[in-house]
């Protein structure tokens, strides 16, 4: 009785000792209200639970500030995304009013799928957490939103079926004639149907539709569920199946090169956008862009797979297989097997970058790649290298693909920063090295939370990374100047990768259309064939433990802390914070 009593008591004593210290780290890290909570977190132990949670809770809540605005990140009234919206260099205020000032009046089929990933996960608590979920979107607001979205896409493709329920670059409120000059419309214009940009207006882009795609699905997908449940998803469950249905049975006619050559086009140019895709695969020709076609093995692949798994073949013997295999041979000689050497000489094998920016691994937070052994290890050795050359070159931060600061110029026009990243695994010659951004984090968090949350909040502890309106585009990597803009692109890519990304959502609904076997089929063998027994990685993950380095403290610059670190509008001297918009529920 009496081992029974002091096994019990111990028990006891460990339970309370455990709620003790989650109590005291939830009154750490939830007592500052000022939108720069990065500071608070600089020391923070990110292997503990709560204190993930807390630093998920307050990211996303500065985050919606922007992608749940409307007039910001979307459009009221078409329920569209704008591309994104420039700041006040001096205050980080929004630069709201009539143009220049105002949300960037365009967007793309990538911002969509970002949104559509985002709405449906909020319609999918169990699985993102319900503690996060509503801080996304609630329920009527999802519902509202995809309502007005789908009707705008509804009536473009009725308009230009010529694109066959895909998007090309838009005009967000359509577009306007002004004098001799057609121009997006901004909101002080009265909104009219979806226009292309004037770049694209016969061109409809393989990437960014191969993003959308599977957005179009997760969300389908999920109202369709949903519908089992409780009928008043039921008409809206339609419309999106009607959506993504014209998709799968245009994909091929549109972006597929023809017979026997396994190749999918990276630009499709429209012979008639008046003329429906459906069918009509002389309609579409290939747009002599470099890349020329989507055989690579990062962003691109995500619309071979949707050809490849959900496409309407018809058209081909045997529902294109002999196509379909061909794509994936293209494929195969565009993995390459990388070995990043480390300063103790030991060698970690990755796949091959095109410059081995972030940007590259987009694949990783929509499709379940990661539920596949081999694939996940290839890709937490990548992430090992990113972070770890971070640490070696002294940089406070990981690179991607973004507009660059004042001082930082990139390319001949300056302005954007892409060719970024680690040279001595890339393909490409690496120009640029002098700008970060706290998107450059998000495929490590999908690794490994813990260390992307640490490298994540480091690059927000940069000088002027924070404002209300959440996360700012870039900062130049001795902290002395921000590109001060906010982008679906460097943004929300971060708050999917806490979320968890679309793979589990998607892996599940692949699985019940019975898909899922082939994915892993068709992803594990290409993999298998370049890294099967010739895979060299970091001791620790070879002894089954997925831990990336943490950022070293050091890396930040001296006047990191100061008090002109901070915009005005983003000091720490108030006492509460004005909650996020519509905001219902409390946490």
């Amino acid at each position: 009785m009496t081992f029974v009593f002091a096994v019990t008591w111990g028990l006891l004593a460990k339970s309370a000792a455990a709620t003790a210290a989650a109590a005291e780290t939830q009154r750490r890290y939830q007592n500052p209200s000022c939108c720069r909570f990065s500071k608070v977190f600089h020391d923070a132990d990110w292997q503990d639970e709560v204190t993930r949670r807390l630093f998920k809770q307050r990211a996303i809540k500065a985050e919606r500030r922007f992608f749940a605005e409307p007039g910001v990140a979307y459009d009221q009234e078409t329920g569209m995304t704008f591309d994104g919206i420039s700041l006040d260099p001096a205050t980080g205020e929004l630069n709201r009013g009539p143009p220049p000032a105002g949300p960037f009046g365009f967007s793309a089929a990538s911002k969509e799928a970002l949104h559509l990933s985002l709405l449906a996960l909020a319609l999918n608590p169990s699985l993102v957490g319900k503690d996060l979920a509503p801080l996304v979107y609630d329920e009527e607001e999802a519902m509202e939103i995809l309502e007005k979205k789908v009707k705008t896409m509804e009536d473009f493709d009725k308009t230009e079926p010529g694109y066959g329920g895909f998007l090309p670059w838009f005009c967000t409120r359509g577009a306007i004639e002004r004098g001799r000059v057609r121009q997006c419309r901004s909101l002080q214009d009265e909104a009219s149907t979806l226009a292309p940009t004037n770049d694209f207006f016969n061109k409809v882009p393989g990437l960014d539709n191969g993003q959308l795609a599977w957005g179009t699905y997760a969300v389908a997908r999920t109202l369709r569920r949903r519908a089992t449940e409780d009928p008043k998803f039921n008409a809206l469950a339609k419309r999106w199946e009607a959506r993504l249905e014209r998709m799968r049975t245009t994909a091929v006619p549109l972006f597929y090169a023809g017979r026997g050559t396994g190749a999918v086009r990276a630009v499709s140019k429209i012979v008639n956008t008046s003329r429906d895709a459906f069918n009509a695969s002389d309609n579409a020709e290939t747009m002599m862009v470099y890349p020329a076609f989507l055989d690579d093995a990062y962003e691109g692949e995500l619309m071979v797979l949707f050809m490849d798994l959900l496409a309407d073949w018809s058209a081909y013997p045997n529902n294109g297989l002999e196509e379909r295999n061909k794509m994936w041979e293209r494929k195969q000689i565009k993995l390459v097997a990388r070995n990043y050497t480390t300063a103790n000489g030991s060698a970690i094998t990755v796949q091959e970058g095109f410059w081995f920016s972030s940007h590259e691994q987009w694949k990783l937070m929509v499709l379940p790649y990661l539920e596949i052994p081999l694939v996940n290890q290839v890709f937490t050795n990548s992430e090992y290298v990113r972070v770890l050359d971070a640490i070696n070159r002294g940089i406070p931060g990981l690179f991607a693909s973004s507009h660059a600061p004042p001082n930082v110029r990139c390319g001949r026009l300056g302005g954007y920063c892409n060719a970024v990243g680690v040279q001595e695994v890339a393909s490409q010659v690496v120009y640029w090295d002098q700008s970060v951004t706290p998107y450059g984090a998000y495929p490590v968090m999908l690794v490994d939370q813990a260390a992307g949350l640490a490298w994540y909040n480091i690059m927000l502890s940069l000088p002027k990374m924070q404002t209300e309106t959440g996360s700012v585009e870039a900062s130049d990597v001795h902290g002395t100047a921000v590109a001060a803009v906010l982008t679906w692109d460097t943004k929300v890519t971060s708050v999917l990768a806490m979320l968890g990304g679309t793979g589990p959502l998607i892996s599940s609904f692949l699985a019940a259309d019975g898909h899922r076997e082939l994915f892993e089929e068709r992803v594990g063998k290409m993999y298998s064939e370049v890294f099967s027994g010739r895979l060299s990685s970091p001791q620790n993950i070879r002894a089954g433990k997925t831990s990336l380095p943490w950022p070293p403290g050091n890396l930040l610059p001296r006047h990191w802390e100061s008090v002109d670190s901070a915009f005005p509008t983003c000091l720490c001297n108030t006492s509460s914070t004005a909650p996020p918009p519509r905001l219902r529920g409390n946490i």
